[in-house]
């Protein structure tokens, strides 16, 4: 591809050559000695032969008069002189006559006659028909003159009239030349915008074939993982006798393979470009230790000290959500490469409109060679020691960051440690502007005796959803979402717990189908599952993304309730 671009300029140089030839050719062709070959120089030698040409002839007119004043003779042949003085010198003008054969020899002889009637005239007593005898001679002299300024006028207006159209003959095939050159250029530029576009088409479809392949991928991982997590639920619900440690051990390898599949869906969001952000207030230490300690929770290497460093008990419009990834990203990342010592994280306001989060670590450190590549996709530190992951934690970072309008830097040292630092655009809030999803509790809640309708075309997550809610709610579930519909038009219930993505009715289509009915539950509000999407396609209705845990619900239905 870069063979074929070079080749492009070097083509495209070569046409601009012949177009800015053609143009120097173009300006010489009026320059002031092409102006001068067609027009004439300004200083025109006709009109000096003629200007002697007229003094002559005066001059004869004088002598040949009854005015024998010699004094009034002198000066006209003083004139008469400089006349000859002109035409005879060599000259711009002059050139074209000097270049007819004889006229030096004509002029110099008119010169020495000029010049013999000169110096007679200016000896005692000179006699008038002596002179007229002199002048005489000069006559046939001047008439070869003027024929021979004829022939160089003549001569000069052919060779202009012939030089001009050589020019104009140069610039018709320059101009016929650059026409084809740009018509070819115009023809390769049109073919590598073909190669181009289709290249650029075949890496879209790759690119949606990719994403495709994730979303389904993606899809099939969480169904399954909800049917694990909601069986993990139900065991330690139950208290069935089975040792804490291993259903402690279920759970992190449920979550860890529930983050796995929440940083695919994010490195797709990342990918093209589709990461959303929804800026409310909340409170800014609260979310860092929730979410550091989440991290805490997940981590089995008992050996390092998470610290809790500078956090600003501050409350700020942003986005909790990006906040909190970003912040778990980077912890379970210096959890992984740091195997001894201590994780300090800060989260401080510089000013009232920047955010500051610092994760410093004392890890392995990262080669100052590697540190611009950490921020690629699937790209890891090569040191011998294999960490769990994708590799896409730092990537996802990165984008949710330049999304966020922010900036990440890196400092690190081998043997060391790292310290990241992100800073972010925030704005300052007050306590009364908390959303209310931000401090949801669940002690309190007592909507026990809901009636729960799940709808999920996969057979598996309705039980599984069904198996962690019956106990606490009344629960029933169907498949189809037809039988749904045909359910909910009948009979009245509390809350409506349905799956997104379904063949035939899609769950958005299933709450339009029921509030546009006459039925019980044109009321009824609805809790969107989903294993693609994060975002809600219907305003005010709750998205949940699978797999769903019993909090989850359960804060969901708190917000609902608590908003009624």
């Amino acid at each position: 591809m870069k063979k074929k671009f070079l080749i492009l300029l070097s083509g495209m140089a070569v046409t601009l050559t012949f177009v800015v030839s053609t143009i120097v050719r173009y300006d010489s062709m009026l320059s002031d000695k092409s102006f001068y070959a067609i027009s004439g120089t300004q200083e025109n030698y006709a009109w000096a032969i003629a200007k002697f040409s007229i003094q002559l002839s005066e001059f004869y007119s004088l002598v040949k008069s009854e005015d024998k004043d010699m004094d009034k003779i002198r000066l006209k042949l003083d004139i008469l002189y400089s006349r000859i003085h002109v035409i005879r010198a060599r000259s711009e003008s002059t050139e074209p006559l000097y270049n007819q054969e004889g006229y030096k020899q004509i002029i110099d002889s008119i010169y020495y006659k000029i010049k013999a009637v000169d110096t007679y005239i200016n000896t005692p007593n000179p006699n008038i028909v002596k002179v007229i005898e002199l002048v005489n001679k000069i006559e046939p002299d001047s008439k070869s003159l003027n024929n021979l300024a004829d022939h160089a006028e003549v001569n000069q207006r052919t060779k202009a009239l012939e030089d001009f159209k050589e020019k104009r003959q140069s610039l018709i095939i320059l101009l016929a030349i650059v026409t084809v050159l740009i018509f070819a250029m115009f023809i390769i530029v049109a073919f590598q915008l073909y190669k181009t576009n289709k290249l650029l088409e075949a890496e879209k479809a790759a690119f949606n074939n990719k994403n495709a392949f994730l979303g389904a991928l993606g899809h099939e991982l969480k169904t399954s993982l909800q049917a694990i997590t909601s069986s993990i639920e139900i065991i330690s619900l139950k208290n069935s006798g089975l040792d804490s440690k291993h259903i402690e051990r279920l759970e992190n390898a449920a979550k860890r393979m529930e983050n796995q599949m929440k940083d695919l869906a994010e490195f797709a969001k990342v990918d093209n470009g589709n990461i959303v952000v929804n800026n409310i207030s909340f409170n800014l230490a609260k979310l860092i230790k929730d979410t550091v300690s989440e991290c805490e929770s997940i981590s089995n290497k008992h050996s390092i000290d998470i610290r809790i460093g500078n956090i600003s008990d501050s409350h700020i419009i942003s986005d909790p959500f990006r906040i909190a990834q970003i912040t778990e990203n980077l912890v379970t990342n210096a959890i992984k490469y740091t195997d001894k010592g201590h994780i300090t994280i800060n989260a401080f306001l510089e000013g009232d409109r920047t955010l500051v989060i610092e994760v410093e670590d004392t890890g392995r450190g990262i080669p100052k060679d590697k540190l611009k590549s950490i921020f690629l996709p699937f790209i890891r530190v090569a040191d011998g020691v294999k960490v769990p992951g994708f590799g896409m934690g730092l990537a996802i970072v990165m984008g949710v960051v330049k999304t966020m309008n922010g900036r990440i830097s890196v400092k690190s040292e081998l043997g060391l440690g790292s310290l990241f630092r992100i800073t972010l655009p925030v704005k300052k809030s007050t306590k009364e502007e908390l959303a209310i999803s931000d401090v949801i509790r669940n002690e309190g809640f007592t909507a026990n005796d809901l009636s729960i309708l799940i709808i999920d075309d996969d057979e598996l997550v309705c039980e599984s959803l069904a198996s962690i809610l019956q106990g606490i709610f009344q629960v029933e579930y169907t498949s189809s979402p037809e039988r749904a519909l045909e359910k909910l038009r009948r009979k009245p219930y509390d809350l409506v717990l349905s799956d997104l993505q379904m063949p035939i009715m899609t769950g958005d289509e299933l709450y339009m189908a029921v509030k546009k009915s006459s039925g019980p539950n044109t009321q009824t509000p609805f809790i969107f599952i989903s294993a693609y999407s994060s975002e809600s396609p219907v305003d005010g209705v709750e998205l949940l993304t699978k797999p769903v845990r019993l909090n989850d619900i359960r804060k969901s239905i708190e917000k609902i309730y608590s908003d009624r």
